[in-house]
């Protein structure tokens, strides 16, 4: 079970998602906007926010971001109708761990909750394993704290999540706001290679990161997403 704070103005969409999450057996705290949120945390604490983008007041970004620094540990799943790469990368600067597209069903989102619930346990399972925080922009694996470039986390964060931890060129140059391109593929491999040389500063066996031939890249060492 995972204590869910959703954030959502439209009333009765906020009320299906609540009603369906909760069916799924999870508490779950509703609101329309930050000031409910920060009301419900002045007595309470989530492992998982899911903020609406457009609120009235402070927006979702906003949110997220004042949040994150707050609480490290905390995922945040942001919903918006925006769906440039550009507005995905803002969501996931401001310190979000999942970036879901509006309309979404009650399905699609318990799915994601889903997901969420297993990095969670897997975290706290694997002490050990390499962890990126990607509010901080960094590496952590034992002592070793590694920063890395706001492109680097986004590539990162994005092989760590992808199924079988491999995205295609597409995938990767349009999370960079690029087209896929020969020019912009050949500047992917110089990407690749320098996060590949902080993983190894880290400890990570080089290269984590390997080419698939014509097709992308895959990571191939173990890693999550935390505080």
């Amino acid at each position: 079970m995972l204590n869910i704070a959703i954030i959502e103005d439209h009333k009765a969409l906020r009320e299906i998602f609540v009603d369906h999450l909760m069916g799924d057996g999870h508490s779950v705290f509703g609101g329309a906007c930050a000031e409910d949120l920060d009301s419900y945390f002045a007595s309470n604490r989530a492992d998982l926010l899911i903020l609406d983008l457009n609120l009235p007041g402070e927006n979702g970004l906003s949110i997220a971001k004042r949040y994150r620094q707050a609480y490290p540990s905390i995922q945040i799943i942001l919903l918006t109708v925006r769906g440039e790469a550009k507005d995905k990368i803002a969501g996931y600067e401001s310190g979000a761990d999942l970036y879901l597209p509006k309309p979404i069903s009650a399905e699609e989102l318990s799915a994601a909750v889903s997901s969420v619930k297993r990095r969670v346990l897997q975290n706290s399972a694997q002490p050990d394993v390499a962890k990126l925080d990607v509010a901080r922009k960094l590496l952590i694996r034992h002592n070793m704290k590694v920063k890395l470039g706001s492109s680097e986390a986004i590539i990162l964060k994005a092989l760590i999540e992808a199924p079988s931890r491999s995205l295609e060129y597409w995938q990767i140059l349009e999370l960079l706001s690029l087209e896929l391109t020969e020019k912009n593929k050949g500047n992917l491999v110089v990407y690749i290679h320098r996060l590949n040389k902080k993983l190894s500063e880290a400890g990570i066996p080089e290269p984590a990161i390997q080419a698939l031939w014509k097709q992308g890249y895959q990571l191939t060492e173990g890693m999550v997403i935390s505080e």
